[in-house]
């Protein structure tokens, strides 16, 4: 994921517009897996983008998402009067709200305890926990956040929102300023990569409850990540060309992990070794991705590639093998394979989105007519590549 900060000032007008860019995030293996036994797994950033813009200044607290049909104010005196019954005016730092502060704004929006009102009760928990946390007080300002696909399609929407949401209030607040000692690669506008990733986690976890951290740490740093035993480390990878797929089909990722989890403890012994074949797959392609970055000349170059997708084939095969694939994932496999190609379901499966790899000399026919049979199909085709920069400053 990639963030951009866009400074223009409009007319004579005392406040500065900001813009900010991110890129979502999308998993190469073992995403959903990995919330369910698997040690290991890759994700990269995708370049596609969610935007928010911030508007400081006015008379209210304004919030526009489009996508989740959000747009809403609120008089800057209300919310300070809420500022004032959750006890925030002592704190002298950003803090996280307590469960009890959490309800009272529950109230404030009135939003039911659970779920909280879906996508949009979601958003906007999300984006009032954020604000009362991370501020010193309440300011007016406008924010208005729209994306380039649609949320809940698997890709770390809700991670690129809040990553935008974090810098932009850090930013806004004068905190989460990274101090001389950290390196330059965790750093943008003088911010703390760590503190806005931190914070996009903690609202990952209004939205997802228990998320892995793998979408909010891609989204911030960018690139490729490869998560393992609770930590996100960057990789040296290179962008790879991809097909991203839409299959239309709903689905809900605590459901499909849910699914998972109980089939692991139904079968034990069959569904740990897939997962130990998920973990070595894992290794192996983090290995691919290093040749292929390494690679001096073309034929080494297709000879990681052509590695890396029989990963990818292997990789949907076992996720298939757990029971998080669909009916409109595998035919989105047997399209790509009649035209020669490699795919594989992306996010948590069951529907949702998938993805083509393609390779450095892909046949453009090839990739033509398969992008041209899918979309006849009723599916949505992008092309686009893995691999955006993370949170930076212009």
């Amino acid at each position: 994921m990639k963030t951009t900060w866009i400074r223009e000032i409009k007319g004579n007008s005392p406040f500065s517009p900001v813009h900010f860019l991110a890129f979502l995030s999308l998993s190469v293996t073992n995403r959903c897996a990995g919330l369910v036994g698997v040690r290991e797994a890759q994700g990269h950033s995708l370049d596609l983008r969610t935007t928010l813009t911030l508007t400081p200044g006015g008379a209210r607290l304004e919030l526009d998402l489009p996508e989740v049909e959000i747009q809403q104010a609120w008089p800057l005196q209300d919310v300070e009067a809420l500022w004032e019954r959750l006890g925030r005016p002592g704190e002298k730092c950003a803090a996280p709200l307590t469960e009890a502060q959490v309800a009272q704004v529950r109230d404030f929006l009135g939003l039911p305890e659970d779920p909280p009102g879906g996508p949009r009760g979601l958003a906007l928990l999300s984006f009032f926990q954020l604000y009362l946390a991370i501020l010193p007080r309440p300011v007016p300002a406008t924010l208005r956040v729209t994306s380039q696909l649609p949320t809940g399609a698997g890709l770390g929407s809700s991670a690129a929102y809040a990553v935008c949401l974090s810098a932009a209030l850090l930013r806004l607040a004068e905190r989460g300023s990274a101090p001389d000692s950290v390196p330059s690669a965790e750093v943008s506008g003088g911010l703390s990569l760590k503190e806005v990733s931190g914070w996009a986690f903690r609202s990952e976890q209004i939205v997802h409850g228990t998320p892995s951290g793998i979408d909010n740490s891609i989204c911030t740093y960018g690139g490729a990540v490869s998560f393992k035993a609770g930590c996100c480390s960057p990789l040296g990878a290179p962008p790879l060309r991809v097909l991203l797929v839409n299959t239309r089909v709903p689905r809900s990722t605590k459901a499909l992990v849910a699914a998972v989890g109980a089939r692991r403890s139904r079968l034990p012994e069959v569904v740990e070794p897939v997962l130990d074949a998920m973990d070595a797959l894992a290794e192996r392609a983090l290995q691919t991705l290093s040749e292929l970055s390494s690679a001096a000349s073309p034929q080494q170059q297709d000879e990681a590639y052509a590695a890396l997708h029989e990963l990818v084939d292997i990789n949907q095969a076992l996720l298939a093998s757990l029971g998080v694939s669909h009916a409109s994932l595998e035919r989105l496999v047997g399209v790509a394979a009649a035209h020669g190609l490699h795919a594989k379901l992306t996010g948590a499966g069951g529907g949702g989105l998938g993805m083509v790899v393609l390779g450095r000399d892909t046949a453009p026919e090839a990739v033509d007519k398969c992008r041209g049979e899918l979309e006849a199909q009723g599916y949505q085709v992008w092309q686009t590549t893995l691999g955006a920069p993370g949170l930076t400053f212009h």
